[in-house]
């Protein structure tokens, strides 16, 4: 590298100096423009090629290099530098930087895509099972409102049902899972540790103990079991 950066220095003499290409040295967050839609963008210490396939394509600003990827496609080439940078393609996706590849994420929340300047914001508090996710253990609703979803190694998975009337809603960006009805057997989350439930026929209650929900008691014979709100009891119907 010293001989190279000798002979640049000589050969700047006589010409313009020596262009860095792909495999250059660099610093961390330094870029360049190769032509008006492609750039060069550092990765561990060396130059990437990525496409500039937006509008205004790669272009130089007062204190930075400019890379429009508003065009560019799943699959482009991106920095491992610049992991989780993205864009808008629309209201509802956003166009992510994703191990050194751009992934398409979907934005199924209420607040959708927006971007701020240099930074985009995904709403992906509705997901669904099988989507490539980035935050390990961030949760979501499912976009049936049914399950509450997890971010297990880069894919969501279904990780609690929401079997109660309110389902699975969002609530000032927080999950609310409504677990007041619930099958023996199923998972429960350690906030919900030894709180109890109406089986969906009504005739047991299910308490939950070490993440799954198990038998509790059975409804004797004319009654039903009733979950309100801090209570969930055994007791008769009241006649109509």
């Amino acid at each position: 590298m010293f001989l190279r950066g000798a002979l640049c220095f000589l050969v700047g003499l006589a010409l313009t100096g020596c262009k860095p290409g792909v495999g250059s040295r660099c610093d961390k967050g330094e870029s360049r423009c190769l032509d008006a839609t492609r750039s060069l963008v550092c990765q561990d210490g060396r130059y990437v090629e990525t496409p500039c396939r937006g509008k205004a394509g790669c272009r130089l600003e007062v204190d930075r290099t400019a890379c429009d990827v508003h065009g560019d496609r799943p699959g482009d080439a991106c920095s491992t530098d610049e992991e989780g940078s993205a864009v808008c393609i629309d209201d509802k996706s956003m166009l992510a930087c994703r191990k050194g590849k751009y992934a398409t994420v979907a934005c199924r929340g209420a607040h959708g895509c927006s971007e701020a300047g240099q930074h985009a914001e995904c709403d992906a508090t509705v997901a669904e099972s099988g989507e490539a996710c980035a935050a390990e253990g961030k949760k979501a609703c499912s976009a049936d409102g049914k399950r509450v979803l997890q971010c297990v190694q880069g894919a969501m998975e279904t990780r609690y049902q929401c079997r109660g009337e309110r389902a699975c809603a969002v609530t000032q960006g927080k999950i609310d899972c409504d677990v007041s009805i619930a099958r023996n057997g199923d998972a429960c989350d350690t906030q919900f540790e030894g709180t109890y439930a109406c089986t969906e026929d009504a005739l047991s209650i299910v308490r939950c103990v070490n993440g799954r929900f198990e038998p509790d008691e059975t409804c004797k014979h004319g009654m039903r079991c009733f979950a309100e709100p801090g209570s969930t009891r055994c007791a008769k119907p009241e006649k109509s």
